[in-house]
């Protein structure tokens, strides 16, 4: 995205909390190692996520006011690095400021919770107050998120010349129905590097029929304890392959399921996306997993279950089921054919089409004042 503004004529910067940047990029790194501890520290004790950080956000908004941007592109602002009510402050002494906001989850209109429809919870339609979830991400030992939901709801409401995007349909649907509907908000499917993902040039091995799960970190939430219930009753004739396991976890596996750490070989997982039968994707909370895009993108069809934005993934030869019977129905009725993406498919899946949109947004909400700093 970066790039491509780049090469529109955009002058940009990128400004991050954790982690590192690459070194062609000009960035602005928001406080120190110090200041996110002492945050992580305030949310997991007394469930203050995004009030922390304080003056870290002060010298990150001293930046601001002399960048002068003229739209501001916000993501996720759930890593314990910004805090909330300074930030939303100096947002709304700026109604000059184009801002637009991509969510990635439901972190932003609920108390604490980053999803929810994992343990059925709706207090986020009115008003959170003891939370079921409240040890899942971002984790807190405070149930109690009466006073976070309300700090949230004062720093997000009232924000002018705001735009929301979501990455799914599904997610755009549960904003409208939070305290951010008043605000316009549109859909812009994620995309992938297909240039990367792409499938094998060579036939795949028909004997071996794998049953791949991939995940960033397996937890209840991302199916893995469904993973494991799949080992009891899987014919001989497959074999299950896990990728992004700890330690832990692979020391808790059947004999059955062939588990590795999460993998950060791009190519390493391209080749497992070519030489699967099956991507199997159990989860109980997703917004639009690009794991199912990229397996798809090298051939592979996806069984997912039907839960967020992840009917919105599938392209023809995929599969929606509701638990491990139903896969294993499907498994036996339905002999699966390796994906070949139609056209319309395939330029769906490519990022170059989502950050063409974020441009095309970007452009028509310049040419009221001519002005072109990101």
């Amino acid at each position: 995205m970066y790039t491509m503004a780049q090469q529109k004529g955009y002058s940009c910067y990128m400004a991050y909390g954790r982690g590192k940047a690459e070194a062609t990029y000009k960035t602005i790194k928001i406080g120190t190692i110090f200041d996110v501890l002492w945050h992580v520290g305030k949310a997991r004790f007394l469930g203050k996520n995004g009030f922390g950080s304080y003056f870290a956000t002060k010298r990150f908004i001293k930046k601001l006011e002399r960048l002068q941007p003229d739209i501001l592109h916000l993501h996720n602002l759930h890593g314990y690095y910004l805090n909330l009510p300074l930030f939303c402050a100096y947002l709304k002494r700026h109604p000059e400021i184009k801002k637009i906001w991509t969510l990635h989850d439901c972190w932003s209109f609920t108390g604490n919770c980053a999803h929810y429809n994992g343990h059925g919870c709706m207090q986020w339609q009115s008003q959170c107050r003891q939370c079921q979830h409240h040890d899942g991400y971002p984790k807190t030992i405070r149930s109690d998120m009466t006073r976070s939901f309300q700090k949230k709801k004062a720093c997000f409401t009232g924000i002018e010349n705001l735009i929301l995007i979501t990455p799914s349909d599904w997610l755009l649907q549960q904003v409208q129905a939070s305290f951010l509907q008043a605000y316009p908000i549109y859909t812009i499917h994620n995309g992938i590097d297909l240039q990367v993902f792409s499938p094998r040039k060579t036939a795949m091995d028909k004997k071996t029929k794998t049953i791949l799960g991939v995940a960033g970190k397996w937890t209840a939430a991302k199916g893995f304890d469904d993973f494991i219930a799949l080992a009891k009753h899987i014919p001989d004739a497959y074999q299950i392959v896990m990728i992004g396991l700890t330690k832990q976890q692979l020391h808790q596996l059947p004999s059955n399921i062939k588990g590795y750490k999460e993998t950060h070989d791009v190519k390493e997982l391209v080749s497992w996306y070519q030489q699967s039968y099956v991507f199997f994707n159990p989860t109980y909370e997703d917004t639009y997993p690009s794991v199912n895009l990229e397996a798809q993108a090298c051939g592979c069809p996806i069984v997912s279950y039907d839960v967020g934005g992840c009917k919105e993934t599938l392209c023809k030869g995929s599969y929606v089921v509701h638990n491990v019977n139903e896969f294993l129905k499907l498994l036996k009725e339905k002999p699966l054919q390796r994906i070949q993406l139609l056209p319309e498919e395939k330029a769906h899946l490519d990022k170059n089409r989502a950050f063409l949109a974020y441009i095309t947004l970007y452009e028509g909400r310049l040419h009221e004042d001519g002005k072109d700093t990101i």
